[in-house]
């Protein structure tokens, strides 16, 4: 059986790491929650963060299915502004910020500012763009600012960013709650602090890793000097060799780029990945080890170290693992 498990109380000692830092936490769940499995994320989190960020209305609908009196904020921009009954939405534009208005639902709505992201937003630089947002909330209470700076491994361009976010609210004379992310804001005073990657263990290490992938030994064979194993006979044996079949592939999130130089734990010892990985297996050498079919393989612990290996950021690493054929596991 394959599972991803996670752990309640990394994902709790998390979400309390974050709390000394700002008044209220907006975890952020979107991807399904970086792959975790959205839906076991927010029944652990639901009673200890104020907010959950999504991407987009299908993500807020899933959650607002099992949990209905969670506070959702849809994070990116959205076409559906009838929504602001159920979900607090993000204004991304002057036309959004108008339609909030219209609809009378700005305690609902977020005003997206961009700052040096510049992916979603009203341009903190350009001043008549600002003036114009000024005229039109200036009757009006709106649920925040929200800002996502674009660089918080720098110091030097989070100050910068932060500084300019300063001189357009002041501008703008109104003193809505400060919503800041991601997870690397932590530093900078606000009222919402959106944390992302940080509430799964990653970018801090003071913080816990949420989330492991089990499988386990479907079959273990011996190779003679020679004889080959996996598609294109990628793996030949150079010596007599022991290896482990176990249930999990391509298909679940583990690319074949970069494999071989990956290792799993099977009873607390480390193996080698060898060969191709196929679409719903792989070979481990155990050779030397007391492998026996059905003992328990850990594949996955930390996206760091995937992510070392195959050259990317783990982001991309656990975001691989929305596609996970398997069961979650909570303890």
């Amino acid at each position: 059986m394959n599972r991803k498990v996670l752990s309640k109380n990394s994902l709790l000692y998390n979400a309390n790491f974050f709390k000394s830092y700002a008044s209220k936490i907006c975890a952020v769940v979107k991807a399904d929650a970086y792959g975790h499995g959205v839906i076991e994320v927010v029944k652990i989190l639901i009673n200890s963060v104020d907010f959950f960020g999504v991407a987009n209305e299908k993500e807020a609908m899933e959650i607002f299915k099992y949990f209905p009196k969670a506070k959702i904020i849809i994070l990116g921009k959205s076409d559906n502004f009838s929504n602001l009954d159920k979900f607090y939405l993000t204004a991304t534009s002057l036309e959004d910020v108008k339609l909030a208005i219209k609809l009378q639902k700005t305690e609902h709505c977020f005003i997206k500012l961009t700052v040096g992201m510049n992916r979603y937003g009203i341009d903190c630089k350009d001043f008549n763009a600002l003036n114009k947002l000024k005229e039109l909330i200036k009757n009006h209470t709106f649920a925040g600012f929200s800002v996502h700076f674009s660089a918080t491994d720098s110091n030097y361009i989070t100050k910068k960013e932060y500084q300019l976010f300063l001189k357009a609210k002041a501008f703008l004379q109104k003193s809505f709650p400060v919503c800041f992310g991601g997870s690397g804001a932590k530093n900078l005073p606000c009222d919402i602090l959106r944390v992302g990657i940080g509430i799964y263990g990653y970018g801090n290490i003071n913080l816990k890793k949420v989330m492991k992938i089990e499988s386990s030994v479907l079959q273990v064979r011996t190779l003679e000097k020679g004889e080959c194993a996996g598609y294109n006979a990628c793996f030949k044996a150079k010596r007599k060799t022991v290896l482990a079949i176990v249930g999990v592939g391509y298909a679940d999130g583990f690319s074949r780029s970069k494999s071989k130089k990956l290792n799993v734990f099977i009873n607390g010892k480390q193996f080698p990945i060898v060969g191709n990985v196929c679409m719903d297996a792989c070979f481990v050498d155990v050779t030397g080890g007391i492998v026996k079919e059905g003992d328990k393989v850990v594949m996955f612990h930390d996206a760091e170290i995937f992510a070392k290996v195959y050259k990317e950021i783990a982001y991309e690493i656990l975001t691989r693992f929305i596609k996970f054929r398997g069961e979650t596991r909570i303890v």
